[in-house]
């Protein structure tokens, strides 16, 4: 199995996986580098981690073995940690337990394809024509000539296609050269394999859209599937020639050479929404096998699916410190043959032109070649895979450290997009909940995205915040962060779209995103002092950022929440063994426990339960006894949002029902009592444990339900999109296109 190369950051110790702004070196202080290092580097611990699953009888006992191991070398005191050192430590705990999301990579015979229809076949000197070519071969006597002499009989095709188009010449021309191609390249000639896989893919195309064709060309014969297959599998082989020869860059231009010795002059444009300068490198999503997603989704028509692993970009625009470094999207490249514009250089008679489009298939699905339209082959989910394959990604062990160090969290806290900033698209922010990160969404985020209603009128934000702490203060961060974002993306307030922001909250995150549309008043304040603000001495800083937790106004832009598992009452897992385990685990942001601490000090008597302020973690927020909850179901609720809730139900025997005591109604962590909510529009019980059901497929069924009823509600209709017809086929209201043929590889 190859190894796959990260650019962007394998040996980079101050890459920073989901960094909003600017790389930074991770400042942990847990353990010694050194002995961290030593540590790491053992053959005793990888022996212990490795054997475990012989050790353990039960996935359970795995887990928490591995995690033990883990946990042990956490706990120590010391100075800090580099990126690396965090992901090899991630990487022991993923031999225990798995991983998420994976990417291996795969050898594959370009012709092994599930939907394939192509019928050339392996024999001893490799690909060989099919019994339909071969007959073609031996109608024409050449048969026996293509076995000696095949260049000799391509270039008779070749001069036979300028002068007399025929379909069945074309399909055999293409098949051949590919076949040619594909020999060459398994013997290391590029150069030859670069022309005969050109001339396939001329020969296709013309094939598949030459006007001139089109009362001839019959989309159900078999050979139309079949010269769709060479199409594509002949142009990844040209594509896989370029990228070794460093010529794969959008807005890039090279000439070549065809089969006859004629220059072909080749382009390449980036489509949509994506500048040329954003991508570092290109990926063959067939070179991959996406394993830990529950679901595929890859498109079939033309085109080559590829990975397109992004550049950090030194623009100055907005959205740009959103994405996260290393962010890989989709991508289909297209292969078109330009008969209207034949060059632009000195010598443009003697230039056939053609362009390698590279599209974004999330933005756009089909290509129009003159009056027909065809589907563009495309796969989202791999690239989502790849980026996902890192041990710092695909475990919990960036959500760990996230919960248990406030400190190392708050460097990553705020908002997340894994697609371009676009205006006209209602955002979706999911926000995580306890011991979670955005990682938690990937399954809903790639379910929902491959939907074309849902990801042609919605844009996903993702919200990350220190688990470990409060909710109310994760909530006010929030706050502040969607506001800001709102102010730097539309700083004129110009699309409305942005203010029908629907929130998706699991657990703990259900609640952050609720607050967002409740109105304070004095509620929340008197729960830690029945005195008026102002008479606080202190820092006007902290005082300030205090005066934000507990007085604030609802979010304007948020007209929906969704919640799935939330304890909208309280869990019975934050019982006095959990709050002692996490006193003892968890530390704070420091702006809590100092400045807070301080304010405490310099205003005795001030506040009748300081502890809300000073030691509480998220476990205690999450107490059925907490006060905020009363305050929460007082509150005011803004005028015209609209609450939906998915509420869980299981029964088994896990550690977190026997931490919580489960009532027989619950998740396993959040009781029915709880977990129900009294005015929600919308409420459905889903038959789940807690930390999965926002991944089950009824949520995201519900899910994508309310973001339907939404876009109705805000007289928003999905564009009109007619089904992609076989090339074959014209548009109904457009007048047949009579346009010139031009002879392949012929100088006009």
């Amino acid at each position: 199995m190859a190894a796959m190369q990260y650019t962007n950051y394998q040996n980079q110790t101050d890459y920073s996986p989901l960094e909003p702004c600017s790389k930074r070196r991770l400042e942990v202080a847990l353990v010694p580098q050194r002995c961290l290092e030593v540590a790491l580097n053992s053959p005793l611990l990888q022996r212990g981690a490795r054997g475990v699953q012989n050790i353990c009888s039960t996935k359970l006992a795995q887990n928490a073995a591995v995690w033990l191991i883990c946990i042990v070398l956490v706990c120590q005191v010391g100075c800090t940690w580099s990126t690396d050192s965090i992901r090899r430590v991630a990487s022991v705990a993923q031999w225990g337990t798995g991983t998420g999301v994976d990417v291996r990579r795969r050898p594959r015979n370009p012709l092994e394809m599930p939907m394939s229809v192509m019928t050339s076949v392996l024999g001893r000197g490799g690909l060989q024509p099919c019994d339909r070519t071969e007959q073609y071969l031996w109608k024409h006597v050449l048969l026996d000539r293509y076995k000696e002499d095949p260049e000799s009989v391509l270039l008779e095709l070749v001069e036979s296609t300028q002068q007399q188009p025929d379909l069945e010449q074309l399909r055999v021309l293409s098949e051949l050269a590919y076949i040619q191609g594909h020999r060459s390249r398994l013997s290391g000639n590029e150069r030859r394999a670069g022309q005969m896989l050109a001339t396939s893919v001329i020969a296709s195309f013309e094939f598949l859209f030459n006007p001139n064709l089109d009362p001839f060309r019959n989309a159900y014969d078999p050979q139309f599937r079949q010269v769709c297959d060479i199409y594509n599998q002949g142009l990844e082989g040209m594509l896989r020639i370029m990228r070794s020869q460093e010529l794969l860059r959008p807005g890039g231009a090279f000439e070549a050479t065809s089969l006859g010795g004629e220059p072909i002059r080749i382009l390449i444009t980036l489509e949509g929404r994506w500048q040329n300068e954003q991508f570092e490198k290109f990926e063959f999503v067939s070179d991959f096998d996406a394993e830990g997603l529950r679901n595929n989704y890859h498109t079939y028509g033309l085109g080559v699916p590829l990975i397109a692993v992004r550049r950090p970009a030194d623009s100055n625009r907005p959205e740009e410190q959103y994405y996260p470094p290393g962010l890989t999207l989709p991508m289909t490249a297209f292969f078109r043959v330009d008969h209207e514009s034949p060059g632009s250089g000195e010598d443009d008679d003697a230039l056939q032109q053609c362009v390698v489009q590279l599209y974004d298939p999330l933005e756009q699905t089909e290509v129009q070649i003159c009056d027909r339209f065809a589907p563009l082959e495309s796969n989202i989910s791999t690239p989502l895979a790849y980026y996902l394959d890192d041990p710092l990604l695909n475990t919990n062990w960036f959500a760990t450290l996230a919960m248990l160090n406030g400190d190392f969290a708050k460097k990553f806290r705020g908002l997340y997009m894994l697609e371009p900033f676009d205006p006209n698209k209602i955002p979706v922010v999911m926000v995580h909940g306890f011991w979670s990160s955005p990682m938690t969404w990937t399954e809903m985020f790639n379910d929902l995205r491959a939907d074309k209603l849902v990801r042609d009128n919605y844009q996903f934000w993702f919200y990350m915040y220190p688990s470990g702490q409060p909710f109310w203060f994760s909530a006010r961060q929030m706050r502040l962060d969607l506001q800001r974002a709102r102010e730097t993306l539309d700083p004129n307030h110009d699309s409305n779209l942005l203010d029908q922001m629907v929130l998706v909250g699991h657990s703990m995150g259900g609640l952050v995103s609720r607050l967002q549309t409740l109105e304070s008043a004095d509620h929340f304040w008197n729960l830690v002092s029945d005195r008026r603000v102002d008479e606080l001495n202190g820092d006007d800083s902290t005082i300030n950022d205090l005066h934000q937790t507990l007085f604030f106004e609802p979010n304007p832009s948020v007209a929906r929440v969704i919640t799935l598992g939330t304890p909208h009452r309280g869990s019975n897992v934050a019982n006095s063994l959990t709050r002692w385990i996490g006193h003892k685990l968890f530390r704070l942001p420091s702006n809590l426990t100092n400045e807070y601490s301080g304010l405490v000090k310099d205003n005795p008597d001030f506040f009748r339960n300081p502890d809300l302020l000073t030691i509480n973690t998220s476990i205690d927020s999450l107490a059925t006894d907490s006060p905020f909850f009363g305050a929460m179901q007082s509150a005011r609720r803004r005028s015209g949002v609209r609450y939906h809730n998915v509420v869980g139900l299981y029964r088994a025997n896990t550690i977190s029902t026997w931490l919580s005591g489960a009532e027989p109604k619950s998740d396993g962590v959040v009781n029915l009592e709880s977990a129900k909510t009294g005015d929600a529009s919308s409420e459905v019980m889903v038959s789940s444990e807690h930390s999965l059901i926002h991944q089950h497929p009824r949520s995201i069924l519900e899910v994508r339900r309310i973001l339907t009823e939404h876009l109705a509600e805000v007289d928003r209709p999905a564009p009109q999109s007619g089904a992609s017809r076989p090339v074959s086929y014209e548009r109904a209201d457009q007048e047949r296109n009579s346009g010139r043929l031009v002879p392949l590889f012929q100088r006009d």
